[in-house]
């Protein structure tokens, strides 16, 4: 297949064999190349099934153009768009599952021939049946080859995951027929002992050795697998899938939402509990090859599969009703005669009347896309048990009034509706939990007073439209999640009625100015996701970390303007947060939980450097990344911001304001990358840094210009609750601290690749008065470093020192009532050290850097 793309002799290929043998894998596979490989001008895939006509086949080319075509064209009028389209272009299409019976397929579909267009376009088609191929002319048919034994013996042990052996031969059994072997993987790799898979192992053989054919042995199969699902519950779902047309994939989140309402997890305790049972069903249903992904967001059910438990799914009522001759005959009678009504991707144009029903708890009109009109009157006989009902990409402009009579309704889809510009009617609909008109581009506004008393609305989704403000929402519903997201028009306030509610865990706004909507959106609980940027709006979700943190990514600080120290959010919302800032940041990476934690621990301190690091998970820790400068827009986080990282600054020679007066509450403060500054604090910023009562650790790394710690501090400062101090790869730091500063209960400094730094301290400046209660100082790869400071260090307790060869004199001094120093460094520059009292050594433990200490050679 993938060969066959570049041959400019073959146009047409058809791949023919029976289902379950590799064909649509093989078609997808040669269009996934073919599109990485930017082979062809325009993409077509376009799915299909024996149920599927030929006007809805035209609809669905037109459709994937990327040439968007216009609406309420004829047949005549479609077929020439396409061909007006796909003459000029080079072009891939793919149809697969075709079941066409009409000659000159491609001239009724508008479709170039490819021999005749000579522009190296290509056309495959897969299909079970012979009489596909004679409606269209190929160059070469290929029938799938079986897979040998070798082959099918790997492919099992790679679906199952480990090696296998059987103490039967199963796989002699089946064909070389991929599916076979993908649906017994599934029902036997969950076998908790030895003793259940060979029991699994002895059932199928017993199921297989009486199948005489390949589609017999399908079919067992396929009946096998369903009926090896854990639960009944799980079949259930599956059968569910039944409901929707062969020819197109389910989307998950409906189809969960599908699950969740007509009972099939009713073991949930809430709603999200049940859309995280349902996620753990489709993985289950996946992983036993029952249904397969298509993309990120949508599943398929093959169609052998289909075909086989379709039998057992329509006892239990889960079938497509198929549309044929007058709809409302044929709508009363699935009305009386079934619980779930599925009439989808008809081609129906209008609803009339007032039909009557009985027993019909979902009716599913999704897809109907010629379907424009449903009478005034059409549901008013219809209050007894409809719960579910679905109008999803039809052509409705005006929900008719009486929809209102539905007072049991608890989901209503209205998705891709094009050309409905108001939702009215829905007031009386106390019961409703699901409301989604997402892609509804012409919708402008919601009724007001519609939300008044849907006290059970759970999901509210009006992403993609047009509207321009949302109406009251009461305080007492238990509303989950928003999605505003995509709304152009849409004001950046914050719903009314839910800024008190406090049960939303997932909310999506469109582009904002500014977070001026902080202030109304106190009901925020805590441990959400935050998302704002110019490009993707703002979003925000909620998060599964235990500790209830706050995750705050923006793209600008101007989206904090409005965020006041004073902020109740403070106390609510952002009780712990993690508030990145950076301009670079991209939304696109940061959607899931995993990659939330990633950034935090790739981002924050490396504690095993810095071992008396706080720990970010536990505290309101704030990012700045690559901004000009630290913003001015920034004092309420400030404030409050107990972790502090500014990484990335592109800022002149001076240091601007750090707003350390600001930092009320900061207790580690760090300083990456910001390779233009030259000092680090002016003498006020060091007065400032002086009153902050809580800085415990201050980390500086990776400075390239830095010239200085501080400006010169002509009257003597303290920064008195400075624990613990580090530089690290400063290659221009000349020296350290000026004569005035003193940091009195300074426990810890560590000063590491610092090519040219040549004092700590001047050597008048006593240690007793400037680190009277350092207990360890690391002293590394420092070559011009000859001064530490003057007088000595009267608590110091350990030394480490390496590659420090001008250092000539330690400033320790130790007695009989001084505990011991250890002091770690290199025997060469121990035995060249010189003494003001050789009697020091005796109260000193030396140790050597080298082999025999890989700890210590590691720490640090």
């Amino acid at each position: 297949m993938l060969s066959l793309l570049v041959r400019s002799d073959v146009r047409v290929v058809i791949i023919q064999g029976i289902g379950g043998s590799g064909k649509t894998w093989a078609a997808k596979a040669a269009y996934r190349v073919a599109r990485t490989s930017n082979l062809f001008d325009e993409y077509i895939w376009v799915s299909l099934s024996i149920n599927c006509s030929v006007r809805k086949c035209l609809n669905k080319i037109a459709a994937s153009l990327s040439c968007k075509i216009r609406d309420n064209l004829s047949v005549e009028r479609t077929r020439t768009f396409i061909k007006e389209c796909l003459t000029p272009r080079k072009f891939l299409l793919v149809f697969d599952n075709a079941y066409f019976t009409e000659e000159s397929i491609l001239e009724y579909l508008g479709v170039p021939d490819p021999e005749q267009q000579r522009l190296g376009s290509k056309i495959i088609m897969t299909t079970r049946t012979g009489r596909a191929v004679s409606t269209i002319s190929p160059n070469i048919v290929i029938t799938p080859e079986p897979l040998t034994y070798e082959e099918s013996y790997d492919l099992l042990r790679e679906k199952i995951g480990k090696d296998i052996s059987f103490a039967h031969d199963l796989i002699s059994y089946f064909y070389g027929i991929p599916l076979n072997i993908i649906i017994l993987a599934g029902a036997v790799c969950d076998a908790p002992t030895e003793e259940s898979f060979s029991e699994l192992v002895a059932s199928a053989h017993a199921a297989l050795e009486t199948q005489t054919s390949i589609f017999s042995t399908l079919q067992c199969m396929v009946k096998f697998g369903y009926h090896q699902l854990p639960s009944d519950n799980v079949r259930q779902c599956l059968l569910y899938c039944l409901i929707f047309p062969d020819d197109q994939g389910i989307s998950v989140k409906e189809l969960i939402w599908y699950w969740i309402m007509d009972g099939l997890l009713q073991e949930a305790i809430g709603f999200d509990e049940a859309n995280h049972i349902g996620k753990e069903i489709l993985d289950v249903l996946i992983k036993h090859g029952m249904v397969y992904l298509d993309g990120n967001d949508h599943v398929h059910m093959h169609d052998v599969i289909r075909e086989t438990v379709s039998r057992i799914g329509k006892d239990m009522g889960y079938k497509e009703q198929h549309y044929s001759c007058n709809p409302i005959i044929k709508l009363e009678h699935f009305l009386n005669h079934s619980n779930i009504v599925s009439l989808m991707d008809t081609e129906m144009e209008c609803l009339r009347g007032s039909p009557r029903y009985l027993s019909t708890t979902s009716l599913l009109l999704r897809g109907n896309y010629l379907l424009r009109t449903i009478s005034e009157e059409f549901f008013s006989q219809m209050t007894g048990t409809l719960e579910i009902l679905d109008m999803s990409f039809t052509r409705l402009e005006v929900l008719p009034p009486s929809i209102s009579y539905l007072i049991r309704l608890r989901m209503l889809l209205l998705i891709g509706c094009d050309r409905l510009e108001e939702i009215r009617h829905i007031a009386p609909l106390a019961r409703l939990e699901v409301l989604d008109a997402s892609g509804c581009r012409s919708l402008k506004s919601v009724e007001s007073g519609s939300f008044d008393h849907m006290v059970f609305l759970k999901v509210l989704d009006l992403s993609a439209t047009s509207i321009t403000f949302l109406t009251s929402i009461p305080v007492s519903m238990e509303l989950r999640h928003i999605n505003l997201q995509g709304c152009p028009f849409l004001g950046s306030e914050p719903p009314y009625g839910v800024s008190k509610g406090g049960a939303v865990r997932k909310l999506n706004l469109g582009i904002i100015e500014d977070l001026a909507a902080w202030m109304g959106m106190l009901w925020l609980p805590c441990g959400l996701n935050f998302h704002l940027s110019d490009k993707f709006g703002m979003k925000v979700s909620l998060d599964a970390n235990r500790d209830s943190s706050a995750y705050v990514y923006a793209s600008d600080a101007y989206f904090f303007n409005c965020l006041e120290k004073d902020s109740p959010l403070w106390y609510n919302c952002l009780q712990r947060f993690q508030i990145v800032i950076s301009p670079s940041m991209d939304n696109e990476t940061m959607d899931t939980n995993d990659q939330v934690n990633s950034i935090v621990q790739n981002s924050y301190f490396r504690t095993e450097h810095f071992t008396h690091s706080i720990d970010p998970m536990r505290m309101r820790y704030l990012e700045i990344n690559g901004t000009v400068g630290v913003p001015s827009d920034l004092d309420g986080i400030l404030y409050h911001a107990e972790m502090i990282l500014l990484k990335r600054l592109a800022m002149t020679t001076q240091f601007s304001d750090l707003n350390i007066r600001s930092m009320q509450a900061v207790r580690e403060l760090w300083v990456e990358n910001c390779d233009h500054l030259e000092s680090l604090l002016s003498a006020d910023e060091v007065k400032a840094l002086s009153m902050v009562g809580n800085l415990h650790n201050l980390w500086i790394s990776n400075m390239e210009k830095l010239s200085s710690f501080c400006k010169v501090v002509e009257e003597v400062t303290s920064f008195s609750c400075l624990k613990h101090l580090l530089f690290d790869s400063c290659p221009n730091l000349l020296y350290l601290f000026p004569l005035a500063l003193r940091l009195p209960n300074l426990e810890t400094l560590h000063i590491r690749f610092c090519d040219v730094l040549e004092r700590v301290f001047d050597s008048s400046v006593l240690g007793e008065d400037a680190l009277p209660r350092l207990q360890l100082l690391q002293l590394w790869e420092l070559p011009e470093l000859t001064s530490v400071c003057g007088g000595v260090l009267p608590s110091l307790k350990n030394l480490k020192v390496r590659g420090c060869s001008k250092l000539q004199k330690i400033p320790v001094g130790v007695n009989e009532n001084s505990p011991f120093v250890t002091t770690t460094g290199e025997q060469l520059w121990w035995d060249s050290l010189q003494w003001d009292d050789e009697t020091i050594k005796r109260w000193l433990l030396f140790r050597n850097w080298g082999p025999l200490l890989p700890h210590l050679a590691t720490e640090g």
